[in-house]
């Protein structure tokens, strides 16, 4: 029965080619009375388990050392299980013997063992499951010559009903392979592999009774350890030519990087566009990189439009290009440079300009513009760019891009990122889109990440927006509505600007802000009270309330109204206004107009408050309302520079921008399983 794991070579077409098909499969088991030998192993920290490459060096066999050992598993119960550690005196060998001396068979449902014994997390089985472990892969690791820290190579294995003779263990996780070459490659100290999805962190793998394999990156059983993380770093000595490895969750990934650090962690940045096919129980070889560069060479392609001079840290965004072609590399900068002019010259962020570094990264596209879908997400015309946004001629619903190869994009190139300081969900992140359709929309998670999709819509012509055009007829209760009239809409002033309009609404609102949309569509609305988001670790929305009383900004602007009318008679317009969040009633919101109705360089002062407040969390400080207060202007350049009064002035007319995607990464934990140790 000489069966062993062998994990074939798999490359991604970033810088190496080749794939070679696996055999997997480990060893079985025998039990006499109270002492159980298997033949397979694996354990904790005393592991040494390691690769071993054939001679042709297309597939590494898993060798076992002594002190290895195994966990097996024995169910009782969907969340209950019984165990027993198994160890090896076998060493170097891909198939040795394992021993328990204190086995006490069980009355259980099945069997199951895992790799290292010391690393098990969690275990269960059903028939509608099957089996379910617990995979936990460290985003910190070890940099070994040749091979990976020992415990990382997570095996599993289904037995069944009984300790059967044959036990077949499975490879649990997938390998990246890759070598460094260059001057610079003696200095190496620690390499930061970054892709655009989850990589390490805390997951599930399930073995199902048909023999398919499953991950599931949003539930793991509890307590947490790592969460999902899309990098791992490999520290350690590295030297030029050897191989090394990253242990990884299996994946798919539309873009990675390689930031390798010196001693002094000054960066060197690599980025691929390729896909990363990061398979189980494959080893991924990306080939040699070459580092002839000097360590801490700034990015030609990263411009730092602004540098912070107030805050403990910076407060960090960051745009990048899309649909630009390198010969329209400096109509990018041009447009995102106006863009962020535009934020900046509007409150809060005027006042607060000193807190923020503010970086423009180029993209280089092979074709200019965007993708057109038929509107429910079908792309129709494709065009070649570096993140393949995307939505349709006539609707901007399905706006999208390949938001995780973005990200990781701008994980690679922000200084802030790459020396640890932030994470890509403290960086805010905005996409110029170098397309004339009408368009806008965020994309954010429940972790803080955001990616606005801002176009140069009509090529930068005059757009105009209005107030909608039925409003409720009582602002406590849904008693009716009424169509607006023409004193309404001149007492609230109309909207017009341009395409960094958007930017404001998209980013400066829902991206960085996190604030909801406060207009509405026709009569309907939900019942509801909840407002989603709300329940995020770190909220979503609460520009919008789902309840007449109590309303967010009640404590700190209503209860102090009358003497903030004292400081600036413009707070008497303050209140609770009924419609947001696209529904006319049952919504309220704190003025009847601001950036997040019509794309006016006017937030209001809840929706003020709230991004100053994040201003001042990102920065390392603490928020002061008196302090706020102190600094706010609340002059709306719309209504009272009374400049545009009904009728619309000229411009093109656009419907509302889309409601934000609101994805929600805070994942689903099981209960923790009880232990019952043999």
């Amino acid at each position: 029965m000489k069966k062993y794991w062998i994990i074939a070579l798999a490359a991604v077409a970033a810088m190496a080619s080749c794939t070679r098909e696996l055999e997997e499969n480990a060893p079985a088991s025998e039990a006499t009375g109270s002492t159980l030998v298997i033949t397979a192993g694996f354990e904790d920290t005393s592991s040494r388990t390691s690769l071993s490459m054939n001679g042709d060096n297309t597939h590494a066999e898993v060798v076992w050392n002594s002190g290895d050992a195994i966990r097996v598993l024995a169910s009782a119960g969907e969340y209950s299980y019984y165990s027993s550690s198994f160890t090896t005196s076998s060493d170097g060998v891909p198939v040795g013997e394992f021993a328990c001396h204190n086995w006490q068979p069980v009355s259980s449902t099945m069997y199951g063992a895992i790799y290292p014994s010391d690393k098990l997390k969690g275990f269960s089985y059903n028939s509608t499951s099957g089996y379910t472990f617990g995979l936990v892969i460290p985003p910190v690791q070890t940099a070994v010559k040749g091979g990976v820290e020992r415990g990382l190579l997570r095996a599993f294995a289904k037995i069944g009903s009984s300790m059967a003779p044959d036990i077949k263990f499975k490879n649990g996780i997938s390998l990246l392979r890759f070598r460094i070459a260059g001057s610079a490659a003696s200095q190496v100290r620690k390499v930061k592999l970054t892709a655009g999805a989850t990589i390490s962190g805390d997951c599930m793998i399930y073995l199902r009774e048909n023999g398919d394999i499953e991950y599931d990156v949003h539930r793991w059983f509890l307590p947490l350890e790592y969460g999902q993380q899309n990098y791992i770093e490999l520290s350690g000595s590295f030297e030029s030519g050897a191989d090394y490895y990253f242990a990884s969750i299996p994946c798919e990934s539309e873009g990675f990087s390689l930031l390798f650090y010196n001693a002094s962690g000054q960066v060197i940045a690599c980025y691929s566009d390729k896909t990363l096919n990061l398979r189980r129980s494959r080893i991924t070889d990306i080939g040699t990189v070459t580092l002839n560069t000097t360590f801490g060479t700034p990015n030609p392609n990263v411009i730092k439009y602004m540098e912070h001079t107030k805050g403990s840290k910076p407060v960090t965004i960051a745009l990048v290009a899309e649909g630009f072609t390198a010969s329209e590399q400096d109509k990018f900068v041009n447009l995102a440079g106006s863009a962020v002019d535009l934020l900046f010259q509007t409150e809060p962020y005027k006042t607060y300009k000193d807190y923020f570094n503010v970086y423009l990264m180029k993209a280089v596209s092979k074709e200019s513009g965007a993708s057109v879908t038929n509107g429910s997400g079908t792309v129709t015309t494709r065009k070649d760019t570096f993140f393949s946004a995307r939505w349709g001629s006539s609707s901007y619903d399905d706006m999208t891009s390949d938001c995780d190869k973005a990200w990781g994009y701008v994980s690679t190139f922000c200084p802030e990122i790459q020396s640890g300081l932030l994470s890509i969900d403290e960086v805010g992140v905005a996409m110029i889109i170098n397309d004339t359709r009408y368009g806008g929309r965020c994309h954010v998670t429940s972790t803080g990440r955001c990616m606005a999709h801002v176009p140069y819509t009509y090529g930068g012509k005059a757009i105009n927006w209005s107030f909608p055009s039925i409003v409720a007829d009582d602002d406590a209760t849904q008693s009716g509505a009424h169509y607006t009239t023409t004193d309404e809409y001149n007492e609230l002033g109309r909207s017009k600007g341009d395409w960094r309009n958007t930017f404001l609404h998209e980013f400066g609102g829902h991206g960085f802000g996190r604030l909801l949309d406060e207009y509405w569509k026709g009569t309907s609305y939900s019942t509801g009270t909840t407002i989603s988001g709300h329940g995020w670790s770190l909220p979503y929305g609460l520009n919008i309330s789902g309840t007449y009383n109590n309303v967010p900004w009640q404590d700190d602007l209503l209860s102090n109204q009358s003497s903030l009318i004292a400081k600036d008679s413009r707070y008497s317009r303050l209140g609770r206004f009924q419609g947001g969040d696209e529904m006319i009633m049952n919504r309220w919101r704190c003025e009847k107009i601001s950036c997040m109705i019509d794309n006016r360089p006017y937030y209001s002062a809840w929706q003020r408050e709230l991004i100053v407040k994040r201003i001042m969390e990102l920065a390392g400080g603490s928020f002061s309302l008196s302090d706020f207060i102190s600094k706010d202007v609340t002059t709306d350049p719309v209504r009272d520079g009374a400049s545009t009064k009904a009728p619309l002035p000229d411009g093109i007319e656009c419907p509302p921008l889309a409601p934000p995607v609101l994805i929600d990464r805070s994942g689903h934990g099981v209960p923790q399983p009880v232990c019952l140790q043999l």
